[in-house]
């Protein structure tokens, strides 16, 4: 699915990354407001892990959907506490808000490092989220066929995005960190000319040479976007899009990874292990201000209306934030 394009506030990955470590929270509620993924609520280590997971149902409401974090006893290799994700989207919730939390969710995992859950469970209804029923959910896991070797493969992709969530850039100027795929001068001129207002250009990452190459540049209207990217192969494009909104001026730079279904695993799981590092590169090394970052398996998804949405998208009214513990499930009055 294609992703929102919603990311994660500083408050929230500032407080996810305190609790990862000091394990004082046994519970972060995340929410969507204002286009962006905000704490909502929070529960204290109590006791042990499975005697607070009543706390899970007593955080979800009725109609309006949610992200759980929940802090687990066990520690990763690193002595960081390990972490369940959990994603409530009621049946009986809006339809946008179906659409925003089910296409925001492998955002917010990425963000915050896919290596940090040790497993995940969605649900439709609160009694979905009982100590039972998580029981029951890892039987089934544990009980699964064994993988087929594309499924392998799929997984392998997956592990590579997961890898690619938490990255830092490199002192050396011609190369993205984490990886050992060097940029070529070509590319690197290319990213460096976007902060003098050059035209929009893809970035593609030649296998065979083992290093990032420049693939093209034009300067294009932002109806043949779509037109200038692959349909089969993966690719990296940084987009400078000229535009006016309610009667002010933008000049936008947009990173777009597309990788199309029918490209090779081998392809994805490249590009997928280099997305965080090029976006760092220019971020970083080339002083570039992303101001959104969007990714789809099909070229065509990238029309200039999708593209005014994800930049200026509608003005919500906040509701308040607070972190005390929302009202139990059933009594009347207030939001979240």
């Amino acid at each position: 699915m294609t992703q929102s394009g919603i990311q994660v506030s500083k408050e929230l990955a500032e407080l996810f990354s305190n609790a990862v470590t000091n394990g004082n929270y046994r519970l972060i509620r995340v929410s969507i407001v204002n286009e962006s993924l905000v704490p909502n609520g929070t529960l204290e280590v109590k006791s042990g892990w499975n005697d607070d997971f009543v706390g899970v149902q007593e955080f979800l409401e009725d109609k309006i959907p949610c992200y759980i974090l929940y802090r687990l006893d066990t520690k990763s290799s690193s002595g960081d506490y390990e972490w369940i994700f959990f994603a409530y989207v009621p049946d009986n919730a809006k339809v946008r808000d179906k659409t925003l939390y089910a296409s925001t969710r492998a955002t917010l995992t990425k963000e915050l490092g896919d290596y940090r859950f040790v497993d995940s469970m969605h649900g439709t209804a609160i009694t979905d989220f009982s100590l039972e029923e998580y029981e029951r959910h890892k039987r089934h896991k544990n009980a699964e066929a064994p993988l087929t070797q594309r499924e392998k493969e799929l997984a392998e992709v997956r592990a590579a995005e997961a890898g690619a969530s938490s990255y830092s850039t490199s002192s050396r100027k011609s190369h993205v960190a984490g990886i050992a795929f060097p940029l070529s001068d070509e590319a690197v001129t290319a990213i460096k000319s976007l902060k003098q207002d050059d035209p929009s250009f893809n970035l593609s990452l030649d296998v065979k040479n083992e290093r990032i190459e420049l693939d093209s540049t034009s300067k294009i209207d932002i109806d043949e976007l779509a037109d200038t990217l692959s349909s089969e192969e993966p690719r990296f494009s940084f987009f400078t899009y000229e535009h006016s909104h309610e009667g002010q001026e933008y000049q936008s730079t947009i990173f777009i990874y597309t990788c199309p279904t029918s490209s090779k695993i081998r392809e994805r799981m490249l590009y997928s292990s280099c997305r965080g590092s090029v976006i760092a590169y220019g971020e970083s090394d080339c002083g570039l201000t992303v101001a959104k970052k969007l990714e789809t398996n099909d070229p065509k998804d990238l029309t200039k209306a999708f593209i005014l949405d994800e930049l200026h998208p509608p003005v919500e009214v906040a509701p308040r934030l607070t972190f005390s513990r929302p009202r139990p499930p059933g009594r009347r009055g207030g939001g979240l």
